[in-house]
């Protein structure tokens, strides 16, 4: 089959914010925008370091071992763990694929935009955070279909479930977060070339790509990105990455696959027999510790909030621990 055939690489993008250095850093550029970005998008829970990487490089050896290299795409870091004698990963700094002029950034959205530069990066590839993990053995076809075009994986607004026209465009981007602000604006640039109503956002997964593919969103695209890229903070007018799957759906390239929750009588009263929740994303909370382990999801993200607790992140790592106990070859040997 041709995905046998495939290489197919990882990209994680990845920071250590408990890094004196880089809390330094963030400091400085953070005191010069007169932007003033919302705790939302720069407070401390979004760079913190709780070990994630480590253990989502456990699951994916454990469930991905098909994956051909590992990327980890970081500003001037390393994780102190991370064995880099081991053949199949490289640290990619933002030097490496950025513009000198655009680093340092503290905006996921802007870095992820450049994930095509890597030198040597496969044409098929996954791209992840370091909260994203494997939650079960998969095969390439759960991310790319038969002839190796992405598998899109998206979600539904209820409230957002059409849009009409730039008058409800702009009523319904005054009233929403940053992050919603930066999919309304993936949907209007979509909608403007294909005239596709339906309002979609990526599920908070470990998402596959074709690198032309990505490549070419960036070409069609390049002037409004390249006017969002000079700011150092994620921001409302940024695009959400919901632009490159969903460019490559609609202009004939790949899947695109609905992924719902499931209803009451599934989640609380009755679980069917081998049911797993395709892709799940939670908080770092009991209720996420308890799903995982009812639903047993194929990929599963654990997003850190402003309200995490210390006891949160204990709590967390000793999770990871127990799903995850195995080191990997990524790791280097304890002393």
């Amino acid at each position: 089959m041709f995905l046998d055939s495939m290489d197919i690489d990882m990209v994680y993008c990845w920071c250590d914010g408990n890094d004196p250095e880089f809390i330094n850093r963030k400091t400085y550029y953070l005191d010069q925008d007169s932007a003033r970005p919302d705790n939302d998008s720069v407070g401390n829970h979004r760079f913190i370091d709780n070990d994630e990487l480590r253990y989502s490089l456990r699951s994916l050896f454990m469930y991905a071992p098909w994956i051909h290299h590992v990327y980890i795409v970081t500003d001037r870091q390393t994780p102190k763990w991370l064995n880099l004698d081991y053949e199949k990963v490289s640290v990619i700094d933002h030097s490496v694929i950025m513009s000198p002029d655009l680093i340092p950034t503290f905006s996921a959205i802007a870095i992820e935009q450049h994930i095509a530069n890597i030198p040597g990066l496969s044409e098929h590839f996954l791209y992840g955070n370091d909260d994203m993990f494997f939650g079960r053995p998969l095969t390439p076809s759960f991310f790319f279909t038969d002839e190796g075009e992405p598998i899109v994986f998206v979600k539904r607004f209820e409230k957002f479930k059409s849009i009409h026209g730039e008058v409800d465009f702009q009523k319904k981007y005054n009233t929403v977060s940053t992050w919603m602000k930066t999919n309304l604006i993936s949907w209007k640039l979509l909608y403007e070339r294909y005239h596709h109503q339906d309002f979609y956002v990526l599920s908070h997964t470990i998402d596959g790509y074709c690198k032309s593919l990505f490549q070419a969103t960036l070409a069609r695209y390049q002037d409004y990105l390249q006017d969002t890229l000079p700011s150092r903070f994620r921001n409302e007018r940024e695009i959400s990455r919901s632009l490159f799957g969903l460019d490559a759906y609609y202009s004939g390239h790949g899947n695109l696959k609905l992924i719902d929750s499931p209803g009451f009588w599934k989640k609380y009263i009755h679980k069917p027999s081998g049911y797993s929740w395709e892709c799940y994303c939670g908080s770092e909370d009991r209720k996420t510790r308890r799903e995982i382990r009812r639903f047993n999801p194929y990929v599963f993200c654990v997003n850190a909030d402003a309200h995490s607790t210390p006891e949160d992140k204990k709590a967390m790592r000793e999770f990871y621990q127990q799903l995850f106990p195995t080191a990997s070859p990524f790791e280097l040997p304890e002393k």
